[in-house]
């Protein structure tokens, strides 16, 4: 009984010593939970109509009590607070000694400490949340799924509080003042994810065939309670606002938080019974812990300067080098002089400058010259599952993708998710083309030395359930059979645009069709869509790359249709959205062209010389003055020459119009019922001699 006694006498005289830490964190609240909804709900009132009131003050309850930034910001600096107030002695060699000379064990002195830590953020949190939710429900808003998830988040906040602190913790007992503390707390909850930013702005910058696909492995965090949680807010925002189940998510990130807490809390504990008094006021309690706590911040620092100095200096090596070194002994020379508190100490421990310089040294080199192999991979076959091979041409720049709610998405994306190439060799065949074109990607791709370059994003899957992400590119010229292998696989071609998925052929019957190369635009009808949409989909499957190489589309297919999202019920906003979608129309597609000879189209339909009011031609390579041509013979011979701009643009390949010129035809008002223009490019070695002359 003494001992429990004891121990609560112990709590309350902690809980005195820190009563303006607690006054800080409940006043805090207080502004953050009630004061910000009423704030909220006294200008829906005042400035929002009737009929979307009632919705839109739901919304400004969930942003308050379930994600609410404010908070996040607010328990990252409690814990902090928490931690180094809570330790605070231990920066004192007299307070130190006071509180060992009061007969209570080690360990319940930091029991006491952690469970007022707890307490003071803890208790007004969820006083202040009760209160917000009886102010709501004054308002007639109570909605129970949201008060779930505000309890949810103040569960997941309450442990990266303690994380936060456990972090905190070891800093304060890992060093002897409070400006060492603060600098090793910023480094503890930030290094992980700095290193691995590093890394990923290294690759980026020194490996060619580097995809930011990649980036999701540099940017998940293990070790950061900070970065976990930062992850773990978008995904629970995102969650919410699209009326997803947040429980994985929630149970993800509190399993991860909870085992860090502990480990962190561990690992404090015994650091707390290892410091030694001597340690105060001193900036590093553990002499053993200087040089590793330094070298780890050195290396990346080094690395951070080498790549900042080489862009200064144009991308020369020796900039890199002089970079490394300046970080490596600027770095060095500070460390040790908050270690000693002399800023003669700057230049001891010499051998920690060779030992950085080699470390960092070799780690630059391995991505510099590309040491590992990274440009040069193939996958092996035998661990190889499936693939995606995302062409970066125009007509497949130019498509729209929409997943299952018609949101718009990337056309990467959609072929990640949909495309699963199983012809093994093809996609090492792949590989090993790219692989052995690397030396030609300094020559720069579309360059008069490398004119025909095709790029594009591989996704390897591999039977370990890892998937590889690729930039590549090669000679489109050289490597025709190799993209005809390409275009000759079905599921290529069905996931390559959004032409044969349920998305699309849901709403078939509601699309308004039109076809257009620009000089003409036709509408058709509308109980022929399922008619024209199979020829073309016959046409598109059968359509080699050698088809349309080397060639300009003639034209283009434009589909649009409005459709109802039925999963989107916002009552105060229209769930109707507009689809779009352009599809290229080439020569070769002959159940296409005889689908729309039929309807009195023809596709490769140009103009008329005597419909054309005045051509207007602009010269780039010599940067003159544009020439306006009205007479009728030299628009007959650009009209000969020219194709509009969007033929270009829904073409295989890049580089098939001249482009030091544009030409602007500017047709009469009867033509098209007032002005009208089309941008066209001349065909390459077509421009006509009287332009050049002019």
């Amino acid at each position: 009984m003494t001992s429990k006694n004891s121990f609560l006498v112990n709590l309350k005289q902690n809980a005195e010593r820190r009563t303006w830490s607690i006054l800080l964190f409940a006043i805090t609240f207080f502004f953050v939970l009630p004061v910000t909804l009423m704030v909220n709900f006294s200008s829906l009132i005042k400035y929002t109509e009737e009929q979307f009131l009632a919705k839109q003050m739901l919304n400004s309850f969930k942003d308050v009590v379930a994600v609410n930034p404010f908070i996040m910001a607010v328990t990252l600096i409690f814990a902090i607070i928490a931690a180094i107030h809570g330790f605070s002695y231990l920066y004192s060699r007299k307070k130190t000694d006071m509180y060992l000379s009061v007969p209570v064990s080690i360990q319940k002195r930091f029991v006491a400490i952690f469970i007022n830590s707890m307490l003071m953020y803890i208790v007004p949190y969820i006083i202040f949340l009760v209160i917000t939710i009886i102010i709501a429900g004054t308002y007639g808003v109570n909605d129970t799924y949201i008060i779930k998830m505000a309890f949810v988040s103040f569960g997941i906040n309450t442990l990266f509080y303690i994380a936060v602190y456990a972090v905190t913790s070891i800093a304060v007992m890992l060093t002897g003042n409070l400006p060492v503390t603060v600098l090793g707390t910023a480094t503890l909850l930030c290094y992980e994810n700095g290193v691995k930013l590093l890394l990923l702005g290294m690759s980026s910058n020194y490996f060619k065939t580097y995809s930011q696909y990649s980036d999701e492995k540099f940017l998940k965090t293990w070790f950061s309670p900070l970065g976990i949680f930062v992850k773990f807010q978008g995904d629970f925002s995102s969650a919410l606002k699209d009326s997803l189940n947040v429980m994985p998510i929630v149970g993800k990130a509190a399993l991860h938080l909870a085992v860090l807490a502990i480990v962190y809390m561990v690992i404090t504990f015994l650091l707390y019974k290892a410091r030694p008094s001597e340690a105060c006021s001193k900036s590093m309690a553990f002499k053993r812990s200087k040089k590793v706590i330094k070298r780890l911040i050195m290396i990346p620092i080094a690395l951070v300067f080498s790549l900042f100095f080489e862009s200064a200096s144009g991308g020369s090596l020796g900039g890199a080098i002089f970079g490394m070194a300046a970080g490596i002994i600027l770095c060095h020379s500070v460390i040790q002089a908050i270690y000693e508190q002399d800023l003669k100490a700057a230049f001891k421990d010499k051998r920690s400058i060779i030992y950085i310089a080699v470390v960092a040294g070799f780690i630059f080199a391995v991505f510099k010259f590309d040491i590992m192999g990274y440009d040069k991979y193939i996958p092996n076959e035998n661990k190889l599952v499936s693939g995606t091979i995302s062409l970066d041409s125009p007509f497949g720049n130019r498509a729209s993708f929409y997943d299952n709610e018609y949101d718009a998405v990337t056309g990467d994306k959609y072929r990640f998710e949909n495309m699963n190439i199983i012809d093994k060799s093809l996609l090492c065949d792949i590989a090993y083309t790219a692989s052995q074109e690397i030396d030609n990607y300094t020559k720069g791709y579309g360059s008069e030395e490398n004119p025909y370059t095709m790029t594009a994003t591989m996704k390897y899957t591999l039977s370990n359930g890892k998937n590889v992400y690729r930039n590549i590119y090669f000679d489109y010229k050289e490597n025709e059979e190799l993209l005809n292998r390409i275009y000759a696989d079905v599921n290529f071609k069905e996931n390559y645009i959004q032409l044969f998925d349920s998305v699309f052929t849901s709403n078939e019957s509601l699309y308004e069709i039109q076809y257009s190369n620009d000089f003409i635009t036709e509408t058709l009808e509308q109980n022929k869509n399922s008619e024209l949409i199979n020829a073309y989909k016959k046409d598109f499957i059968d359509m080699s790359f050698s088809d349309v190489s080397n060639t300009l589309a003639c034209g283009y297919l434009e589909m649009y249709a409005v459709v109802k999202d039925e999963n989107k019920q916002d009552t105060d906003m229209d769930n109707s959205m507009t689809i779009y979608y352009e599809f290229p129309v080439f020569d070769s597609f002959e159940n296409t062209k005889a689908f729309l000879a039929n309807e009195g189209i023809d596709i490769n339909q140009k103009a008329d010389k005597d419909d054309v009011f005045s051509i207007t031609v602009y010269n780039y390579e010599v940067n003159t003055q544009p020439v306006e041509i009205t007479d009728v013979e030299q628009i007959g011979q650009i009209l000969d020459s020219v194709y509009s701009r969007s033929q270009e643009y829904y073409s295989a390949v890049d580089f098939v119009l001249n482009d030091n010129y544009d030409v602007d035809i500017t047709f009469k008002p009867e033509k098209y019922n007032g002005y009208y223009n089309v941008t066209c490019g001349f065909k390459k070695g077509m421009v006509p001699d009287f332009i050049e002359q002019n």
